[in-house]
């Protein structure tokens, strides 16, 4: 029965995901994913104005990485300023993604607002409301960190309280927010981001919108 369930949810996070597009895609899932999938390090920043469309793109990447790291490891992390408008709805999103996807008997709470299936975890964590309560295994994120409304935090914020906890290796970080707001999270990681385009010759910085806003929930 455990095999089955795992098999199910296996296919249900894989399928909406591509191979990863080349170099000049600019489908933000496939840039996210070729560096995952490869293990390599690197800053992507995409523009959004909406929690909504970030949820709808990323928890099916949270979920993914839930089960395909359940048996080797790896911890990820979500990070956004605020606990119900950003934080408490990814976490009910995923869970309910992950009890949909036949799933419901494989994950478990790790204490505070941390979600584990086998060996892998994924952490929320909001800047206006830190958890009282420590995992019952402390992580520190290795695989994929996100910042959702990166633009309302500010860069050093980011630089103090979360970057010393990253560990760094073959982390793949993601920023969502606005562009133009000086002094946040979100301006100084689209400056790393237009760094790496310039010296890897592949896309970076992205906007979510209209198709791209569904790529990795519908494989489009």
């Amino acid at each position: 029965m455990v095999m089955t369930l795992e098999r199910r949810a296996v296919e249900s996070s894989i399928a909406p995901l591509k191979a990863p597009a080349p170099k000049s895609s600019g489908d933000p899932g496939h840039a996210l994913m070729a560096s995952l999938l490869s293990r390599s390090p690197a800053t992507f920043t995409i523009e959004t104005g909406s929690v909504h469309d970030v949820t709808e793109f990323a928890s099916p990447l949270r979920l993914f990485l839930l089960i395909a790291g359940r048996m080797s490891g790896g911890v990820s992390a979500t990070v956004a300023p605020h606990f119900s408008e950003e934080t408490y709805p990814a976490l009910l999103d995923l869970v309910g993604r992950l009890d949909s996807s036949g799933a419901s008997d494989l994950w478990r709470p790790d204490g505070g607002r941390t979600i584990a299936v086998g060996e892998a975890r994924h952490m929320f964590i909001s800047a206006d409301m830190p958890v009282a309560e420590r995992p019952v295994r402390p992580a520190r994120p290795d695989r994929f960190l996100e910042v959702v409304a990166a633009h309302r935090l500010s860069a050093e914020w980011y630089r103090s309280r979360v970057a010393p906890k990253l560990v760094a290796g073959s982390l793949v970080r993601v920023f969502y927010g606005r562009r133009g707001v000086s002094g946040s999270a979100f301006a100084a990681a689209d400056a790393e981001a237009m760094a790496e385009e310039a010296i890897t010759g592949e896309r970076r910085r992205f906007s979510l919108s209209g198709p791209a806003a569904q790529s990795l929930v519908t494989g489009s």
